[in-house]
């Protein structure tokens, strides 16, 4: 497990871990019904069920969740988050992607996943990445392909009792 938070920065993003105190605004934005077509889930979350989820997470030694914010003036873009890590077995899942109000299509959350990925094969020396994603999401998968991420299978989400598509990204040696 990372003792300290990681510090994790490119050229027009950085991330940083989620507090309490982003909570109002991340559950702003995953309630928006663009983001829930693509997360699966038809209704909104409940503010008591959004601190619940943080509170679980946050105890957790196997998950990351970040905010990204914009290097110069410190504006939220965003979320990314890599989970389920195993350490042993050098694998991770990477996911829960949303973009800000306002800030899709400029490639900010592109380098923040890409940031991300430096992190887990650098820094945590993880061999391999999977993520799912709704099949019908086009954009999306052309994002995660142009990351690298290949198609591994397709599967129904337990979860969202949804037919999801699972991508793998291997480290380059």
């Amino acid at each position: 497990m990372i003792q300290s938070p990681p510090n994790i920065q490119s050229a027009n993003v950085r991330l940083r871990l989620l507090t309490v105190e982003d909570l109002a605004m991340t559950l702003i934005w995953r309630n928006r019904e663009e983001v829930r077509l693509w997360l699966g889930t038809s209704t909104e979350i409940s503010p008591a069920s959004h601190q619940e989820w943080f509170r679980e997470h946050e105890m957790a030694d196997d998950a990351f969740m970040f905010i990204v914010e914009d290097v110069n003036s410190g504006t939220p873009l965003g979320q990314v988050s890599i989970y389920r890590i195993d350490r042993d077995v050098g694998t991770a899942e990477v996911g829960r992607f949303i973009a800000a109000p306002g800030v899709s299509g400029k490639g900010l959350i592109r380098e923040a996943i890409a940031a991300l990925i430096h992190f887990a094969f650098q820094e945590m020396n993880l061999e391999q990445l999977i993520l799912e994603v709704m099949p019908t999401n086009a954009r999306a998968i052309k994002l995660y392909t142009s990351l690298g991420f290949q198609t591994a299978k397709s599967n129904t989400s337990s979860a969202a009792k949804t037919n999801m598509l699972t991508m793998s990204l291997h480290k380059h040696i």
